[in-house]
């Protein structure tokens, strides 16, 4: 990279974007840190935080302490209103529509590496960091060097031509290395955990959340593969593909393995009945030179493995084949596609096709 350049780091007052940004100062580029604010600070007072979640309170006095710390500029961007539009509202429509959404995934596409880099960019900055774990090498998004904590698999909304001014200081390290360097350094956060909620649901009540936004949690039929009602469900949302704690008791192992929104039905099945080989993939991302049909490993889940698959597009939509089943193909999720460690293209998954 080129030396002395003015780059925009995203601070969330977490360690590991304050190593990023300890980083590039120390190979003498000229820092400006953005922290985020998806929520306003009134609406962490009235929730029991259970777990650390980004953009609260505490975050932004982090991110103030480090700025100070190191001596670089800090910029508070407002942006509750975008992200209620962009993230929060999408997430209630899917799961309405009996689906399973990823708000990580877009609100990377659409806050961090778009509203947030636009004003970055705006300011005249050069590139755009932050301390997420992966690469970009050339222009194209690969896997950190830590397999453990590679975060390639949500970063893979980021559109393409945004990539060559993105750098992440922190994909050629662990979480270890990380800390030992914010510790020496006296960066405060060094031993700070990390985040695990959602940001916009900071006390982990789902129910409370839909309720809050006037969505009905409705108790409904749960029913087998061939449409006998065995059960009743409390409300779907409580609910995903792949789910065995169902509440229903009938001699055997039971697995949701179809939402049925329209109906306010939950089907369940066997284990076997949760495995799939073929699904259709819409709003793809493409991050490199595709042909038409092309072959690759899928992740369908942060935390699933990659399974070899065979993809033909058309347009933005894609049929995936697998060569082996997948657990829990799940619409509304992310399906990542990889030729070894970098990021080919990724998608939202629509409809399991067998």
């Amino acid at each position: 990279m080129v030396k002395n350049l003015r780059i925009g780091v995203l601070l969330s007052g977490g360690v590991d974007s304050a190593v990023a940004l300890y980083t590039l100062m120390m190979e003498g580029h000229e820092v400006i840190a953005y922290h985020m604010k998806t929520m306003y600070d009134e609406f962490y007072v009235e929730r029991q935080v259970k777990h650390k979640v980004c953009c609260s309170p505490s975050d932004t006095f982090d991110a103030q302490m480090i700025a100070k710390q190191l001596g670089v500029v800090l910029k508070i961007v407002n942006l509750q209103d975008v992200f209620k539009k962009s993230i929060i509202d999408y997430y209630l429509k899917e799961y309405t529509l009996g689906r399973t959404p990823n708000p990580c995934y877009f609100c990377n596409r659409m806050i961090k590496f778009g509203y947030v880099m636009d004003l970055m960019l705006q300011d005249g900055v050069d590139l755009v960091a932050s301390g997420h774990y992966a690469r970009v090498l050339d222009g194209k998004l690969y896997k950190a060097i830590s397999k453990q904590k590679d975060q390639s698999y949500f970063l893979a909304s980021i559109d393409r031509e945004r990539l060559r001014k993105i750098v992440f200081p922190n994909g050629d390290r662990t979480k270890d290395q990380i800390r030992e360097i914010a510790k020496k350094a006296k960066i405060h956060v060094h031993n700070k955990n990390e985040s695990q909620d959602l940001c916009f649901i900071p006390d982990s009540d789902q129910i409370r959340f839909f309720q809050e936004h006037g969505i009905a949690i409705k108790p409904g039929p749960i029913v087998d593969k061939n449409g006998k009602k065995i059960g009743e469900h409390t409300g779907l949302v409580k609910y995903t593909i792949g789910q065995r704690k169902i509440g229903i008791s009938t001699g055997q192992k039971n697995y949701v393995i179809e939402i049925c929104a329209e109906k306010n039905a939950l089907m369940v099945g066997t284990e076997e009945d949760v495995y799939a080989k073929k699904f259709s993939v819409k709003k793809l991302n493409i991050l490199s030179d595709l042909s038409d049909r092309f072959i690759s490993t899928v992740k369908v889940r942060k935390n699933s493995p990659e399974s070899p698959c065979t993809v033909t597009i058309t347009n933005d939509f894609a049929i995936v084949e697998s060569e082996k089943p997948i657990f829990a193909i799940t619409p509304g999720q992310v399906a990542v596609f990889y030729k070894d460690d970098m990021v080919l293209a990724s998608g939202i998954i629509d409809e399991v096709l067998c």
